[in-house]
Order: structure tokens, then sequence, then C-alpha cells
């Protein structure tokens, strides 16, 4: 609860927040490193362009720093680029260098709250200038770069990580994370999670109602159960399990499913020449990318490094059974909603089996389609971005400035 007796220097007005009593003072100054910036980029980006836009509704002044060679630009929101390196094993993301003009941009825009979402070099830095300043520090936990290090085998990286993460996170005021799988990680390595910030849903983007029977037999696919896999066509993403699964059911003389892969990433040309009989919608968003997930039948997505996991509630919400790993976050959406099947990570026949339940089973899939359905509604973004939007008032309230 924001204090009732304490100011901002620029927050006069404050307005109800949301049944409760809660309030946020309008005019607050949100100083957000964002690392990559543009929107819908991954789960993560998504994440930070609906909180934007919850701060914005709450008249919030907000800045970004971003290591994008081309961020989005949104109306009335400064956006400063910063100097950075490409990760060698992940290029599409970047190691960020701190440098001299970044404390003049950020102490001119004079933050009220410091939202770091990258523990990088300048994530770290603005973590100490936030504690000598006395500013309210916030962090979010989005992506398991270190589970990124496992998979690749660079265990001496992943030796040196945790320590130095350690040091990093343990200095928020509040540190967020999208799962409890998350924070139960983190503190298995000494680090303290403060808060758990989920993820939430477009209203009425997803829905079995977009479902287009002229999508389908474009994809040749009228009398055929379909398999989806949404998101970056990286490595991490345990595309190799998927591969493993399309070679399970073409050697399967009874059932054969279509196989569809949205979107894009260093591993395309790779994946269309390993599954040539694929379709490959290319990145989609808005309703064409709900008519995707609402005419599959399943959404397969292997991937083990997930900290929440979006594309299983977007799956659900349209309909959609998910079968996913019984590591990282997307296991937890599939047990709390009963809206899919877990499979035996990096194990491609446990995949198989569990798909093959799944569209040969009618009343089992029914079952857990209709559970899936009910339990995953109300996950709107403005009810779950609150536990942020409450945090920075009660801070701001504890360190007046």
């Amino acid at each position: 609860m924001l204090c009732k007796e304490k100011k901002l220097h620029r927050a006069k007005n404050r307005r109800p927040e949301h049944e409760g009593g809660s309030s946020f003072p309008e005019g607050l100054r949100v100083a957000l490193y964002a690392g990559m910036f543009v929107r819908d980029f991954d789960g993560a980006t998504k994440t930070l362009f609906e909180l934007i836009r919850s701060l914005q509704g709450r008249k919030a002044e907000i800045a970004v720093w971003t290591f994008s060679r081309r961020p989005t630009q949104l109306p009335g929101i400064r956006v400063f680029r910063v100097p950075a390196i490409a990760l060698p094993f992940y290029p599409d993301y970047k190691f960020s260098l701190p440098w001299p003009l970044l404390f003049f941009q950020i102490g001119r825009f004079r933050p009220d709250v410091i939202h770091l979402t990258v523990p990088d070099a300048i994530g770290l830095v603005l973590a100490v200038y936030a504690k000598l300043r006395r500013i309210p520090l916030v962090m979010s936990y989005h992506t398991d770069f270190v589970s990124y290090l496992e998979e690749r085998n660079l265990w001496f990286l992943v030796w040196i990580w945790w320590p130095i993460l350690r040091v990093y996170y343990n200095l928020a005021d509040t540190l967020f994370v999208p799962s409890r799988d998350s924070g139960a990680k983190l503190a298995r390595h000494g680090i303290r999670a403060t808060a758990l910030w989920r993820r939430g849903l477009p209203e009425g983007l997803f829905s079995p109602a977009q479902r287009s029977e002229s999508l389908r037999r474009r994809w040749g696919a009228e009398n055929k159960k379909v398999i989806l896999f949404s998101g970056r066509f990286a490595w991490f993403k345990g595309l190799q399990v998927y591969v493993q699964v399309y070679d399970l059911f073409k050697k399967d003389g009874n059932f054969s499913p279509a196989f569809v892969l949205l979107g894009r990433g260093p591993l395309e040309e790779e994946l269309k020449r390993r599954m040539p009989e694929a379709v490959f919608p290319g990145y989609l968003n808005g309703d064409a990318l709900s008519a995707v997930y609402a005419s599959a039948d399943l959404l397969l997505f292997p991937s083990t490094t997930e900290t929440f996991g979006n594309v299983i509630q977007e799956a659900i919400a349209s309909g959609l059974p998910a079968v996913v790993s019984d590591e990282g976050g997307c296991r937890e959406i599939v047990e709390e909603t009963g809206g899919g099947l877990v499979a035996r990570a990096r194990r491609g026949p446990s995949f198989y089996r569990e798909c093959r339940r799944l569209l040969t089973d009618e009343s089992l899939y029914r079952r857990v389609r209709e559970t899936g359905l009910e339990k995953i509604r109300g996950r709107n973004w403005e009810a779950v971005n609150r536990v942020v939007l409450d945090s920075y008032a009660r801070l701001v309230c504890l360190h007046p400035r």
C-alpha cells in the first residue's frame, strides 16, 4: 500500500489503481533497462511492452535503455541506445557495456524507480548507481542464460556466472520471477526472489473461434492432425527434440500428422532441410498468429530453458493442448491449468508418446482441451501487472526523494 502521508515531489495527484484501495502516483518516473527492445521479439520483450502499456495508463514517465540496433519507438517514451557486443553462442542477444553518457542520461531523467531486466555490465553499474543514490531498485528475471551455457556445455562459464548473479540480484529491493520453478532455481544458488510476476494474455486475441479451415488446407492438413511449434528457431528451444518427434512419426505407418513451425531464427535453414514436409509460415503476430494457433491441434514445445512460457498460455487459450518438458517454467503452466501433458526433458521418444496419446485418444484430448480453456481464463495483463505497479508504489513510499 502506498503511504498516504508521503508524496513524490513530482506526483501531487493520486487515483485508485484497482479495487482494494491501493493507489499509484501519477508522474512516477521509471528508468527501465530492457536489453532487447523490439516489439514481440520474444516472451521477455512482450512482457516489457505490456508493463509499459500499464504504466502509460497510469500517466507514468518512462525512459528505456536498450542495446537493440533498431529499437521500437513508442510515443512519449524516451529510448536510449547503449553499446554492446553480440554473444558468440547466440548473436541476437548482446552483452552491453557501460559508458559515461549513460550516467548523464539517467541523471538528467531523475528516476523515482530503476527497473533492470538484464544481468550484464550495465545492469550491474545501474544497480550500484541506484544504491548510491538511494533510488528504489527493482529487478525482474526473464531469461535463463545459465541454462543456455549448460546446453552448450560451457561449464566453466556456468561456474563463474552463478556467483556474479548472486551478487547482482541480491542488490534488488524487489526481485520478480515469472514462475515458482524460476524462484526455486535461483534460491538453490543463494538468490532471494521477492515476488512472483507471472505473464498475461492479450484480451480476446487467442481463442478457438480463430480456427481457419482454409488455412489448414493451405498447410495440406485437411484430414490430418497438426503439431505446432511457436518460437525462436534456436538450439535452446529444444528443437532437436522436435526433429526427433518428426522423424518418429514419419516412421509410424499408422499415424502421420502435419508439422507447422511458426517463427524465425538461426536454425531455420537447417530445420527446413531436416523436415522437408513441414510447413514454415514465418514470423506472425496479431490475428494471423492467433489463427495459426487455433488451426493446429497440438503444441509441441520441448524447451527446457523457459522461465515461464508465454507460448504455452497462448496455445491453451486457443484450445490447443500442449506437450512440454518436465524441466523449466512451462511445466508449471500445464500443471496449473491441466491444459497439456508433460514429457521427459530431452527425450524425443517420451515427447512422441505423449503427442501420440493426445492425438489418438479423443476422450483424453477433449478433457485436456476443455480443462485448459476453463482454467486459463482471467490471465489478462492488467491483472498480472498489478504486482509490479504495487511494488513501485510501495518502494517509492519507503524511499521518498
